[in-house]
């Protein structure tokens, strides 16, 4: 029994010291390199931000559903022209909802975009500005409201204005949709319908066929599937035959 004991105590020696000699070697010390460089360039960022006179205003509130995003960015030269401007969101919940987006200048030092915000909740949002002189960056968090919606979605399609209602609201997987459409004015004689789909992502042919009611308005009735990946965000494109296609995006609820 004591040889036995001795044996264990022993090899937990052995490996104790195997642990710490491996680690000694390995250890580089607590400041990680790739840190202090980021933080220098950082450092260096905005520096050149406050030579440049740099400065931005963005909107400070927001929805569930689409919004419309426009920055206004300036030095002390005037607004900044030509420069390119990125627009990350990403929801404190997980990644599966972030996205990016392009923004595009439409007036001297006003670039804009549609942002799509899925589900509401708190979001952080990262806005990157880059020219050949100047690198910019913004970062926020703020709080997407719930859509006001209600679930009526108002586009158009080839000078075609479309109505799409969808009920309930906000949708939920795998459970029956009602979905109505309006067309003001629409003199086709083939009923519009709906497709289901996702960007980015092959989710099968789900279309929703509609029938004309008495009001004018076209209604029918689907099943909106729950994507394997955990995505909630959706298109719903509305075809109305002879008059054009508009292209509706909602967030589908768990």
């Amino acid at each position: 029994m004591k040889r036995l004991i001795g044996g264990l105590f022993a090899a937990f020696a052995l490996v104790t010291g195997a642990t710490i000699y491996i680690a000694h070697r390995s250890w580089d010390g607590l400041v990680d390199r790739r840190y202090s460089e980021a933080g220098a360039n950082e450092f260096a960022e905005r520096e050149a931000e406050a030579r440049a006179g740099f400065t931005a205003s963005f909107p400070d509130r927001y929805r569930a559903g689409e919004n419309r995003f426009r920055a206004v960015l300036s030095t002390s030269s005037g607004p900044l022209r030509g420069a390119r401007v990125t627009l990350d969101a990403m929801r404190i919940g997980g990644p599966r909802d972030d996205r990016s987006f392009s923004l595009q200048e439409e007036a001297p030092g006003a670039y804009a975009a549609d942002v799509f915000l899925p589900l509401p909740g708190q979001w952080t949002f990262s806005l990157a500005v880059d020219t050949d002189q100047l690198h910019a960056r913004r970062r926020w968090t703020a709080v997407a409201l719930p859509s006001d919606a209600a679930g009526v979605l108002r586009g158009a399609g080839g000078g075609q204005e479309v109505l799409l209602s969808i009920t309930p609201w906000p949708p939920i997987a795998m459970r029956e949709v009602d979905f109505t459409v309006s067309l003001p004015g629409y003199a086709g004689k083939a009923s519009p319908y709906v497709d289901l789909s996702m960007a980015g992502m092959e989710m099968g042919r789900n279309r929703v066929d509609l029938s004309r009611g008495a009001d004018g308005r076209y209604r029918g009735t689907g099943v909106i599937v729950r994507c394997p990946s955990g995505r909630h965000d959706w298109e719903a494109t509305v075809t109305a035959p002879g008059a054009g296609k508009a292209v509706f995006h909602f967030a589908v609820a768990d």
